[in-house]
């Protein structure tokens, strides 16, 4: 897999302190956020690969190893949510920079939700904290590159969570059974998270 940029993490930091933290949501499951562990690999992987065979919402066509799959979405800081009576990984997010250098304060994040729990607010729960953590991390932005115009879930969070559309990339991945499809770029000021 090709990159436009090798970003390297000169120095890993800190856990955040307020981590783990329990919750619930809406629909009364007790649910831990927390930093990946090692132990959530494999599941991760299987939620990430499952997302690209689905070949809708990320531009990856394939990502079969696990190394691969860490060289992607491990790579900086990643955050899960567990169930906490089976302690099985339900949703996650990774930030890094999408930048080098002089524009590495501006972040990405990948969001994937295991597809049994989707529609479950997993997502809407994980937003919030993204924006927390990421500003927490040191980001003063957060840029989404490609939110293909057919994820519509996905444009229906950035809309209801404050983000701001600040382009489109015609024709910007072919998606698997649907061609070539435009893309939304999404914009969110880190220094304005409360």
């Amino acid at each position: 897999m090709a990159a436009a940029y090798v970003i390297t993490r000169s120095v890993k930091p800190e856990p955040l302190p307020y981590l783990p933290q329990h919750e619930q949501l809406k629909s009364g499951q007790e649910i831990e956020f927390d930093h990946y562990r090692e132990s959530d690999v494999e599941e991760l992987h299987a939620i990430f690969l499952e997302i690209v065979q689905e070949g809708q919402t990320y531009p990856h066509d394939c990502i079969e190893s696990i190394q691969d799959f860490r060289d992607y979405y491990l790579s900086h800081d990643a955050f899960v949510v567990r169930d906490l009576s089976t302690n099985s990984v339900l949703g996650a997010f990774y930030v890094k920079p999408n930048f080098p250098g002089r524009s590495s304060h501006i972040c990405n994040g990948g969001f994937i939700v295991k597809r049994s729990c989707r529609g479950e607010g997993i997502a809407s729960f994980l937003v919030p904290k993204f924006l927390i953590v990421a500003r927490d991390l040191g980001y003063r932005a957060s840029f989404f590159n490609l939110v293909y115009v057919t994820n519509e879930a996905s444009l229906k969070l950035w809309r209801k969570f404050g983000f701001t559309e600040i382009g489109t990339v015609p024709n910007a991945g072919n998606l698997k059974g649907l061609g070539y499809t435009d893309a939304i770029q999404f914009y969110y000021d880190l220094t304005t998270v409360q």
